[in-house]
């Protein structure tokens, strides 16, 4: 066998990544969230030797909130995957380095990972990140919402309406979190994309949101955004969810919300039994510096790439 060569993506790889992918990964790995970028093939570095494609490394840059305000530019790296007859030789090593000489403009790089021992080397550290909080669950008498909160389920086009809700309701609040824009939008909706999204109007403006799914009879809150003038939107929204919940038997409960108060009081209330778990699967490198995420933390579901 030869040796292996590390090269920018071409259009024409895009059969041989989609089946890497769905033999790297368990489970399989859908193509769909990077179908979403119209750059994908720049953002992404493939490895062939002899037999044809065998490693494959996304660099996506993202705009991410730091501490006291500050915004900063990130190469967020996703997809590493090795095939099983190139493993054990150091090729993801290689293809970090190559997508992190890539992002050398970027202030810092991201990842996350269930094998942090193999991004050590490369210069990445972990960090911890409260991300959850997971335990049993009991139906409460819910509160009554109809006509407050309406049920849609998540497709294109499904967060362009609750742009605002989501940024206002992490600016200034919460570190790491995204800015934004329609590609990183796109994506979320394709990563959550058939769950059930809860409304809370106004009149008819939005004014929160919460994505909630049901697997067995785990309740998972995925994502949730309310403005900071409307924190009793968040009791309407729980409330609903409760609801749909309670009749389907849902027994415990999976809820990503960041660790702020207002939201701590809340989800108490919502599931008093459940407890926050540490995220430690995220991982940092500084580029040009160190990235800057002194405070609360989070990343939603829609959010990871």
């Amino acid at each position: 066998m030869s040796g292996q060569s590390i090269r920018a993506a071409r259009v024409e790889d895009e059969p041989a990544l989609t089946a890497l992918w769905a033999t790297a990964f368990t489970p399989a790995l859908a193509p769909d969230q990077w179908l979403i970028d119209d750059e994908r093939f720049a953002h992404t570095i493939v490895a062939e030797d002899d037999e044809g494609l065998c490693g494959s490394i996304y660099g996506l840059p993202k705009r991410l909130r730091e501490s006291d305000g500050g915004i900063a530019a990130v190469q967020a790296i996703g997809s590493v995957a090795v095939a099983e007859r190139s493993r054990g030789q150091g090729l993801a090593r290689r293809l970090v380095t190559a997508t992190l000489q890539a992002g050398r403009d970027a202030d810092w790089a991201l990842l996350f990972t269930g094998t942090p021992e193999v991004y050590r080397s490369s210069g990445f550290e972990t960090f911890s990140m409260p991300r959850t909080l997971v335990g049993p669950w009991h139906p409460l008498v819910p509160a009554e919402t109809e006509g407050l909160v309406v049920r849609e389920t998540v497709g294109l086009g499904s967060l362009h309406p609750l742009r605002e809700v989501y940024e206002r309701s992490r600016a200034g609040r919460v570190v790491l979190v995204p800015v934004r824009g329609d590609r990183d939008r796109a994506m979320a909706e394709v990563r959550m994309r058939g769950v059930t999204l809860y409304v809370r109007v106004e009149g008819s403006a939005p004014v929160g949101y919460a994505i909630a799914e049901r697997r067995g009879g785990v309740g998972m809150l995925l994502e949730s955004a309310v403005l900071p003038e409307a924190d009793a939107a968040r009791d309407d929204l729980l409330s609903a969810i409760g609801a749909d919940w309670a009749s389907a038997g849902v027994t415990s409960c999976d809820l990503a919300v960041p660790a702020l108060d207002d939201e701590e009081r809340a989800l108490r209330a919502f599931a008093p039994a459940a407890v926050r778990r540490d995220d430690r699967t995220g991982m940092i490198r500084p580029l040009r510096r160190e990235a800057r995420l002194r405070g609360i933390r989070h990343f939603t579901a829609g959010d990871y790439f």
